[in-house]
């Protein structure tokens, strides 16, 4: 454990560069409280934790206090307030998981509001967004043309794009059933590793010349199609007794002697598609459709279903972060779309539903959320331009984040971040 010298509280305990003192603390204490700041605390990143909480607390996550964080431990609340005020001139924001806000209350003594002290000269760049007079417009909500995060480069693809975003159908999802099944299930679902989902079905122009292929839509395949395909049992005897790694052209071969029609220009497509494509692509798009044959082969209708399981009065849900047992409800949602569909994990679960809770947000239908696309752009981004300012993971970044701009979702600023690595603006 390394002790700051400005630690004068001797309630408190701080851990930098030492991440095994950090988790003795945490078991020794699992009553305790948390900040989690960067090495130089600043005002507007101070995350207050319960012990328990599963972003600061979990074996199966390392690096706690060496990239760039530390962690500041009580089992007094008021000494963490203390602390914060006398470092950074700021009070602690409580983590939206695990909920702390009633020790901050009952620690909080609501005589005056609370007034920002100045920043000294030598501290980091602020995170305090500069909104300017003109304000980006979508249909309900208006948004900064500028930010500032102490990191350039996020300033300027959301100076670049951010604009787009809400104006822009290929991103936002209508609450429709069309636009779900089309665009957030056979688009999002499998769009990872190589594999260009939306732009195989049709809902994004194509980016590498190809002429003689067609997309889904255009072919009239569908969800009821794809489904229709899985219970023909050739097709599906081969997808799913088929060794991995069996040749794209083996299952095309199956789809086209067994498929009739569709299951023909299903195999044409993929053969004129210029990206990457497998087995498991074709596995993944048949296996998938077929659950939701109970639904009326309407993604919308699963992801009700879904909501109404985990508690949700209404839908779509006005709340996504209400949360739904220990964990929030679009988190809870999250980990059915694993549990449920063939290739979805983590990322891939949080795009199938992030582009219609920000067109539901951008309608004044639901509040401000937390899921984005965490993919290799995303990453990329942060490790090369973070700057010690951006944190990486999840988490880490939705609480970053947050704290600065509780208005705005982050997949806003995850999609400028992808479409500045796209487009090759940084």
């Amino acid at each position: 454990m390394n002790e700051r010298p400005h630690l004068a509280d001797n309630k408190i305990q701080q851990f930098v560069h030492d991440d095994a003192a950090y988790l003795r603390w945490l078991e020794a204490n699992p009553e305790g409280y948390v900040i989690n700041s960067f090495v130089q605390p600043t005002s507007n990143y101070l995350i207050l934790h319960r012990a328990s909480c599963r972003h600061i607390n979990t074996p199966n996550r390392t690096n706690w206090t060496t990239t760039g964080f530390i962690k500041t431990c009580s089992s007094d609340v008021s000494a963490l307030e203390a602390w914060t005020a006398s470092v950074a001139g700021g009070s602690p924001s409580p983590c939206e998981a695990c909920k702390p806000r009633g020790a901050i209350r009952r620690a909080s003594t609501p005589t005056t509001p609370h007034r920002p002290v100045e920043p000294k000269q030598n501290s980091p760049v602020s995170l305090v967004p500069q909104v300017p007079s003109t304000q980006l417009v979508g249909k309900h909500r208006a948004i900064p043309q500028t930010i500032s995060t102490g990191c350039p480069e996020l300033d300027l693809v959301w100076a670049r794009f951010s604009g787009e975003i809400l104006n822009r159908t290929h991103v936002l999802i209508p609450d429709a059933e069309d636009d779900l099944n089309w665009h957030a299930f056979l688009g999002h679902s499998i769009d990872m590793q190589g594999f260009r989902a939306a732009e195989f079905v049709g809902v994004d122009p194509l980016t590498k010349p190809a002429p003689n292929f067609v997309p889904l839509n255009i072919r009239g395949i569908g969800v009821t199609e794809l489904g229709a395909l899985w219970n023909v049992s050739p097709i599906r005897d081969h997808l799913l007794g088929g060794a991995k790694g069996t040749l794209l052209k083996t299952t095309l071969d199956v789809l086209k002697a067994s498929g009739g029609p569709t299951g023909l220009s299903l195999a044409e497509a993929f053969e004129a598609f210029p990206h990457r494509k497998g087995h498991w692509t074709v596995k993944a798009y048949l296996q998938n459709s077929v659950v939701l044959e109970q639904h009326g082969y309407s993604f919308r209708r699963w992801l009700q279903h879904e909501c109404d399981r985990l508690g949700a009065r209404e839908f779509p849900p006005p709340d996504f972060r209400k949360f739904a047992g220990n964990e929030t409800l679009e988190m809870a949602l999250r980990r059915r779309l694993e549990q449920t569909f063939c290739q979805v994990g983590p990322a891939l679960a949080a795009y199938m539903i992030c582009d219609w809770q920000l067109w539901l947000w951008n309608e004044g239908r639901t509040g401000v959320f937390a899921n984005f696309k965490l993919d290799s752009f995303h990453e990329e981004f942060v490790t090369k331009y973070g700057r010690g300012v951006v944190p990486t993971g999840e988490h880490l970044f939705t609480d970053w984040w947050l704290s600065s701009f509780p208005d705005l979702p982050p997949r806003l600023a995850n999609e400028c971040i992808w479409l500045g690595m796209e487009h090759g603006t940084v």
